[in-house]
């Protein structure tokens, strides 16, 4: 279903955004908020932005420090895309208007996983229950806990990854989640957004994994106006030290699929609702 009113998207007042990483807030949300900020509807949200994996070693184009898991090389990463992600949401968002929680969990190469080699366009440690190790399962069992103590609050919206092509980090929020939301009926609602650039870019494969996926926890569509150029030009004006080509070549790519889904001449993104 295409909705033409924006407000309607996400009706609950609250929306609490759980990123993997520094950039998947643009990436989940960025649309939807410069759709609401177009509307003047921005200040009928409070927003709060979960950075998951907030301890960092990486940077773009850096192939020997990207190996390096050292304190040092950390807080260089790390402090560089914490004030990245600050800058986005403060243009996005509007400065001081927004919550920010850092769970200080490890990113994958910190945890020492390798990136796919010759499977795809974009450097990612594939996931799944099978490739989780102790260090794995338990932020999932963190991530579980956090999300059961968030679904407790009436009038708020829950924002998971569907975790399209399954990096081991987008993978490990989301079971987390889904266990935490199957566990009791929770008094907020629960949303799984569309994991760009990762989007654009699944095989047949992948599709028809993340279209299982869909159909076994019955997540019902809910598409929208997007903005991908805009997006696009926030991700190389706020997170030079994460983008490269391939992020233009995903968004555009998912934002081409989905106007043929909805026979539209103008850009679409997509959100899904659980029940």
């Amino acid at each position: 279903m295409f909705y033409e009113k924006i407000e309607d998207v996400i009706p609950e007042k609250n929306i609490i955004c759980v990123s993997p990483h520094y950039d998947d807030f643009l990436f989940f949300l960025g649309g939807y908020v410069i759709e609401m900020k177009l509307k003047g509807l921005l200040d009928t949200k409070r927003f709060t932005n979960i950075n998951t994996m907030s301890r960092t070693n990486y940077q773009e184009r850096d192939i020997a420090g990207n190996k390096d898991r050292s304190l040092k090389r950390v807080q260089y990463a790390t402090g560089i895309r914490f004030i990245e992600d600050l800058e986005c949401l403060d243009e996005l968002l509007g400065a001081h208007n927004y919550f920010y929680r850092a769970m200080g969990e490890e990113e994958s190469q910190v945890r020492g996983k390798t990136f796919n080699e010759g499977e795809g366009e974009m450097e990612m440690a594939f996931g799944s229950y099978d490739t989780m190790d102790d260090a794995d399962w338990g932020i999932l069992y963190r991530m579980e806990a956090c999300v059961k103590e968030l679904m407790q609050n009436k009038d708020t919206a829950v924002i998971l990854p569907l975790s399209m092509k399954g990096h081991i980090d987008h993978f490990v929020v989301r079971e987390g989640g889904v266990r935490a939301m199957l566990s009791a009926k929770p008094k907020a609602s629960f949303y799984f957004a569309e994991d760009r650039p990762y989007a654009g870019l699944m095989t047949k494969k992948e599709s028809r994994v993340n279209d299982d996926f869909i159909e076994e926890h019955e997540l019902k569509p809910r598409a929208y106006t997007g903005y991908p150029s805009e997006i696009i030009k926030l991700a190389y004006k706020h997170y030079p030290s994460q983008v490269d080509a391939v992020y233009d070549k995903g968004v555009l790519a998912r934002n081409r699929q989905l106007k043929k889904i909805y026979d539209t001449k103008g850009d679409v993104e997509r959100i899904y609702k659980w029940r």
